[in-house]
């Protein structure tokens, strides 16, 4: 039996031989010119050429040559500007071409006959290595991105092809190239630092602080430890861009932000959020004590003022504090939280810091629910009141007017929103009264519009809602 299979692989290779014959002699009669292809004969690797005979026309020369895989390689190799290596079926290198000279520092003759895997690769990724070599063999191909070691010791970032070797039908080992990647590194580091940080201050963004949390928050997973977050706003500082300008207010938010960074340690991380808010996260925390004490840390660094050239500006912070998981399972929820304590620290002053809990919550709900109470009664108040009623900021601007005003004063509204009472035409003398209010007492005013006088008393009143100025202002017919 064993005897008719071995009769029938033989056939069966003698049938491949006289396929590979023909195509070779075909090959021949189209282009005329010397021809080879690879065979093995036993267990040596021969190349069978056919050739013109320049001695008798129309004859041909056939001969076989023993294949050195290694001038083979070299054909193929040595001018490709890329860095190529020959290995045997151990991974010993048995050739390398300039290129690979090149990058990695070697000389052919230091390197011969030694293992790759032990001359390039990290010793702490060596097995990984072995794998790819093994890849390469069995299924003849790969391409991964690698970091591999030149002789100065140096990591040099590449991308790894290997497949098999082969001559004839036998394997010599692998074929691998290095194609140097530090370049292309280099401009995918700088746009995922550009996507990652903030341009103005060099800290982490909004957008890599979601990945620093989850690895945190894995962290007080694993070892029962809290991640604390630190919501940040400066006090004051649309009064500081207004005052100074943009440019002043760039060098402030920079200020902080290095004033921030030297405050704790280096393993937390400080965030620019966005605008004049930043966060902190603090990982392994355990104790709220410990806590208190690194926002007394913080908020004392700032106790200095900031100074540029003849300017010398006090600048403040309020803190925001939440817990996870106390307060929250994640970023977001820690975020709403941390900027709702933040605002309670803002009410109580500069440089303070307040620790969220559930009654700053309850707190928060009631009054968002008295606010939208006050509003539906300040909405039928003010525009189903039978006198004409008007509001204006702190600057005349006309904010709104009530129903009773459009019917009383016939004249295009779309035209005088947006504008000072000063500019209005009939309306200037009300700006007069403004800077020495008496709410108690009217005034009597006369006001002219297109051609018609109104004889009015005219109450106003100051309103003072989230830090800004407003003035409502009633008109009595006298």
């Amino acid at each position: 039996m064993h005897t008719h299979t071995r009769e029938r692989e033989r056939e069966r290779e003698r049938e491949r031989e006289r396929e590979r014959l023909t195509h070779l002699l075909k090959a021949f009669a189209i282009t005329g010119t010397e021809t080879h292809i690879c065979t093995k004969i036993g267990k040596e690797n021969l190349n069978f050429v056919i050739a013109p005979y320049k001695d008798k026309p129309y004859s041909i020369i056939l001969k076989m040559k023993k294949i050195n895989p290694i001038e083979e390689f070299r054909k193929i190799s040595y001018a490709i500007p890329v860095a190529t290596v020959l290995l045997d079926e151990k991974s010993r290198i048995l050739d390398v071409n300039p290129a690979f000279e090149n990058l990695f520092g070697y000389k052919k003759r230091e390197i011969i006959g030694k293992d790759l895997n032990e001359l390039l690769v990290p010793k702490e990724e060596r097995e990984d290595g072995y794998n790819l070599d093994k890849i390469a063999k069995d299924t003849g191909y790969l391409k991964v991105e690698r970091e591999r070691l030149s002789k100065d010791g140096k990591r040099i970032p590449v991308l790894v092809s290997g497949s098999s070797y082969k001559l004839g039908n036998g394997r010599i080992g692998v074929i691998g190239t290095y194609e140097d990647i530090r370049d292309i590194k280099k401009m995918q580091d700088a746009f995922y630092y550009q996507a990652t940080h903030d341009l103005l201050t060099g800290l982490p963004n909004r957008y890599l602080l979601q990945d620093r949390f989850d690895v945190e928050k894995g962290r007080a997973d694993r070892f029962h430890s809290k991640v604390v977050l630190f919501f940040i706003d400066i006090n004051r500082f649309k009064d500081i861009n207004d005052t100074y300008g943009h440019n002043i207010g760039d060098k402030v938010i920079q200020y902080v932000a290095n004033t921030l960074r030297l405050s704790v340690r280096q393993t937390d991380t400080v965030v620019r959020f966005g605008g004049d808010e930043f966060v902190i996260l603090f990982d392994e925390v355990k104790k709220k004590e410990d806590v208190v004490n690194i926002a007394l840390n913080v908020t004392n660094a700032f106790s200095t003022p900031f100074k540029h050239e003849d300017l010398v500006i006090d600048v403040g912070l309020n803190i925001g504090i939440t817990f996870y998981p106390d307060d929250g399972n994640t970023l977001e929820e820690l975020l709403r939280k941390g900027d709702l304590a933040m605002f309670n620290a803002k009410a109580t002053g500069v440089n303070n810091f307040v620790f969220y809990s559930q009654k700053m919550e309850e707190a928060r709900l009631k009054t968002i629910s008295d606010l939208k109470a006050r509003e539906i009664m300040f909405k039928l108040v003010f525009n189903k009141s039978p006198l004409p009623q008007i509001i204006v900021d702190d600057t005349l601007k006309l904010l709104r007017v009530n129903e009773k005003f459009k019917s009383v004063f016939k004249i295009d509204l779309k035209a005088l929103y947006g504008k000072s009472l000063n500019e209005i035409e009939g309306f200037r003398e009300i700006g007069k009264y403004i800077d020495d209010l008496n709410e108690d007492a009217p005034k009597r005013i006369v006001l002219k519009i297109e051609d018609k006088d109104y004889n009015f008393n005219c109450y106003i009143s100051k309103i003072k809602s989230l830090g800004k100025v407003y003035y409502l202002i009633l008109f009595e017919e006298a």
